[in-house]
């Protein structure tokens, strides 16, 4: 018998494949397909189970019956005829075939897809599968996925198993020859070194057995559980992912904890003197949050804690006594907002706190004028201003800081890590406070905030009220009005909350914008000021827009979700959220959050007539840590926190929510491996999966 091709390591780069020319090797690399290991751990996205296909006679019957929420129907036939058309209104391009299979005929229609008339030939088996609609003639398949099985009529059996795994599109890669390419893979493959410990391992395939599992899946597998990647293949990779996360994360604490960072002094003077800086008395879990700060500043070790509160909670307090204390000791203190009118809100609040001892105060702001700019930047690098407050402007090289002890971040998620890190380099190795206002469940906080050390603010102040919350019918929404005007004529303040800017911005999906709710609010609000607010805004002209609402020169205020952090308006105990099924949970809780902040009843109005079900959420609760549960189990974290997150690991198998469980039991297995010691291999290992997931740059 000939020996077989010689194993490979899964490190070997994907050209030593057969049949891939220096184009396709272009391609492939171009999609982050480098080497073997790239290759078959990029998963098929679906399986087609045989048992699922349906013969077209079937679909005959259900012309009227059928019902869009049952799903996608797959299909293999034949295509008799392809034509090419344009809609008779938008001249939109049209690609239209007739499939056959023997039991009857269904007309498959693609719009704007002229490019298939070339890819698609009468003669070719297809597997198809999308939704089915009703159409001039009948009943049609919309805008199908596609494999090509088998070209004119070659009888080549390209479904040779029950279940066939299908590949995302990538250029002119079919699935069927992505199949081909993940067979000759896991032929060459070596099995690599297993670095997984015993006691996740235990009951799952080894590495290479898995990747066969999950590209070429026996004819006994469970459908369901392939479709919802729980199979114990899926579980055996999750766990090789999240176990080089732990060790990741646990090495950077224990490489922070070894550190030695800047003592900060206490006293009891020290401590009479922040109580004389606040006006009222801390609440329990502000007491408890602060206290953990003050060990990990006395400790001689660098703080590296996360403060987490719902809205309203008084993270801002605690990071004010937090300033205050290594101010107070001879160290500055910066606190790196988001965006201006945060920034400041936060120079205003602490101005107020400080009294008299305010000039040691220190705004950074891009848009400041030149002599304004110099002059702060002269303060911070003589150390005149201990507690600085600012943006991004914070990060530019001419600021120089001449003792930067602390470095406080609010909305952590929305500064990429590097940023961070820039800042704290400016400082040598300052402490560092980050605080987030979104709630996040324990186990997704290990992943996006790695070696911190965790504080929860799980108390609101006393005298802060519930917030009525309804849903309201856009029929209905004159209920919205009417509460507002009766707010108004009480000297109250307004936000309404608009999805768009123009009408642009949500391409095919009609949306009222901002400028046709700006119509709507003058006519029925005649003589009433009206602020409109968004991001297209010139910074300055944003600020003095904001700046009159908030000193109550205008009543209302019109806005997108700038306003979603960092406004602090007392007066105000209205808000109207317009197209609500466009946000998500949490991001409507924070701007749920803009009232409520003053001792009067206040009112929050989701304007909606779909996604009635997910937005019942937020009637139900206030309880932000329940509202993100139920955030992230719907969107996932990618979306959860929005584009601006850069600090996410990129899995490839594992989920951070349907996975937290594992995460947590692979983080203190890497506790108890890393006591042990690492191997050359294992430390190896590791660093090759802390590249490839980008993990390093989890903060």
């Amino acid at each position: 018998m000939p020996p077989g091709p010689p194993r490979l390591p899964l490190s070997a780069r994907i050209s030593v494949l057969p049949g891939l020319g220096p184009a396709r090797t272009a391609l492939l690399e171009e999609n982050g397909i480098q080497t073997l290991r790239d290759l078959l751990w990029s998963l098929p996205f679906r399986y087609v189970d045989r048992g699922s296909i349906q013969t077209l006679g079937s679909l005959e019957g259900r012309f009227l019956a059928w019902d869009p929420d049952r799903g996608p129907v797959t299909v293999v036939a034949t295509l008799q005829e392809v034509r090419q058309s344009s809609s008779r209104i938008q001249r939109m391009p049209l690609t239209e075939a007739i499939l056959e299979d023997g039991s009857g005929r269904l007309r498959a229609i693609w719009f704007n897809q002229p490019y298939l008339g070339r890819t698609l030939h009468p003669g070719d088996r297809i597997l198809a599968f999308g939704p089915l609609a009703a159409g001039r003639n009948g009943l049609e398949l919309r805008s199908p996925q596609f494999e090509v099985l088998g070209r004119g009529g070659s009888g080549e059996d390209a479904f040779p198993r029950r279940f066939l795994p299908l590949y995302r599109r990538m250029g002119n890669f079919s699935s069927r020859q992505r199949n081909r390419m993940v067979e000759e893979a896991l032929l060459r493959a070596a099995e690599p070194e297993d670095f997984l410990p015993p006691e996740l391992s235990a009951g799952l395939p080894d590495l290479l057995g898995a990747l066969r599992l999950l590209h070429q899946p026996p004819d006994e597998s469970d459908a369901g559980a392939l479709e919802a990647r729980a199979t114990p293949a899926h579980r055996r990779l999750a766990c090789e992912e999240l176990f080089a996360f732990g060790l990741g994360v646990v090495l950077r604490r224990s490489g922070r904890l070894a550190r030695r960072g800047v003592l900060i002094p206490t006293s009891p003077e020290l401590g009479e003197r922040l109580r004389s800086l606040l006006p009222f008395h801390l609440t329990a879990a502000q007491r408890r949050a602060f206290k953990d700060i003050v060990e990990d500043l006395t400790s001689g070790r660098v703080m590296h804690r996360l403060l987490q509160g719902d809205v309203g909670s008084g993270k801002t307090m605690v990071a004010f006594l937090t300033m205050a204390m290594v101010a107070e000791t001879g160290g500055q203190a910066a606190l790196l907002a988001p965006t201006e009118v945060l920034a400041r809100q936060h120079a205003d609040t602490f101005s107020r706190l400080l009294g008299p001892g305010r000039d040691r105060l220190q705004l950074l702001l891009g848009p400041m004028r030149a002599g304004e700019k110099r002059e702060g930047l002269a303060r911070i690098r003589s150390g005149e201003a201990a507690y600085i407050v600012g943006t991004h402007a914070l990060f530019q090289e001419s600021v120089n800081f001449q003792g930067l002890r602390l470095v406080v971040v609010d909305e952590q998620q929305r500064f990429g890590v590097r940023q961070r890190e820039a800042l704290k380099e400016k400082g040598g190795d300052p402490h560092w406070l980050v605080m987030s206002a979104t709630p996040i469940p324990r186990s997704l906080a290990l992943a996006l905030f790695g070696d911190l050390d965790q504080s929860v603010l799980d108390e609101l102040p006393p005298g802060r009220q519930p917030i009525a919350t309804k849903l309201v019918e856009p029929e209905d929404a004159e209920r919205a009005w009417v509460l507002m005007e009766r707010e108004l004529a009480e000297g109250r303040q307004a936000y309404v909350v608009s999805p768009a800017i123009d009408p642009s911005d949500e391409g095919k999906v009609s949306l009222r914008d901002i400028q046709a709710m700006e119509e709507l609010l003058q006519s029925r609000f005649p003589g009433r000021a009206i602020e409109v607010v968004h991001g297209r805004l010139r910074t300055a002209e944003l600020a003095s827009r904001m700046a009159r609402f908030v000193g109550g020169a205008s009543p209302i205020l019109l806005a997108t979700t700038v306003i979603e952090v960092g406004v602090d308006v007392p007066n105000a105990t209205v808000m109207v959220v317009d197209h609500a099924e466009r946000f998500g949970l949490s991001q409507l809780h924070q701007l749920r959050g803009r009232v409520g902040r003053g001792g009067a009843k206040s009112h929050f109005l989701m304007l909606s007539r779909s996604e009635t079900e997910r937005l019942q959420v937020l009637v139900e609760t206030q309880d932000g840590f329940r509202i993100a549960q139920r955030d992230l189990e719907l969107r996932g974290p990618g979306e959860f926190f929005g584009t601006r997150q850069s600090g996410l690991p990129q899995f490839e198998v594992a989920d951070l929510v349907r996975d937290r469980a594992l995460l947590l039991n692979c983080r203190e297995v890497a506790e108890r491996v890393l006591a042990k010691g690492l191997s050359e291999a294992q430390t190896a290992w590791l660093r090759a999966e802390q590249a490839r997931l980008k993990l390093a740059e989890v903060s």
